[in-house]
């Protein structure tokens, strides 16, 4: 039997016992009660719909630092750029910036040409709905201007924000590079 069929069932009685008591006059306090339970059996019988279980899609972190790695690689200023929120905050070493123009001009314009062959060596890295973030080691070659060559080590951390547009953008970005080799 359909549970519903049976809170019909069990509210049509009721109704009928109301009308009963509604009908006989030295039942007034009768009348008063049975109407507030009337009306709140009502309205507790409605349940509240089960909310059908969504599937998130978690931040593909690989992919995200896949494409930070290949900007640098690449030389590619506009696409590092495009890969932070406009407020993103960068911290390396000497370096702060706070927003997209000093992340441009204190940071990937002085150093876009001299670095190559990034690396990154994944530590931890988690991920939920609209959140993601890696910590990880990196490696790469800096050419300096007298053509000297440095193989430059360190650690990052780098957290994402998924955006209203569905991208994945860096909201922060932690450097620390404590090795230096020639």
């Amino acid at each position: 039997m359909n549970p519903g069929c049976f809170i019909v069932e069990e509210m049509l009685y009721l109704i009928l016992f109301i009308i009963q008591c509604l009908l006989n006059e030295k039942a007034k306090a009768m009348k008063q009660i049975f109407i507030v339970l009337f009306l709140a059996g009502f309205l507790l019988s409605f349940k509240e719909p089960t909310p059908k279980p969504t599937t998130a899609s978690k931040a593909p972190v690989d992919l995200l630092i896949a494409k930070l790695r290949n900007g640098w690689n690449d030389h590619d200023s506009t696409t590092i750029r495009n890969l932070f929120v406009s407020d993103a905050i960068l911290i390396d070493e000497d370096i702060i910036a706070m927003n997209a123009d000093e992340l441009s001009t204190k940071w990937i314009s002085p150093f876009l040409r001299m670095i190559s062959n990034m690396k990154f060596d994944k530590l931890q890295e988690w991920s939920t709905d609209d959140r993601a973030g890696y910590t990880g080691k990196y490696e790469m070659v800096v050419t300096l201007k007298d053509s000297s060559v440095v193989k430059m080590k360190g650690v990052l951390t780098v957290n994402w924000i998924k955006t209203a547009t569905g991208d994945w953008k860096i909201t922060t970005c932690d450097i620390h590079s404590p090795a230096a080799t020639t």
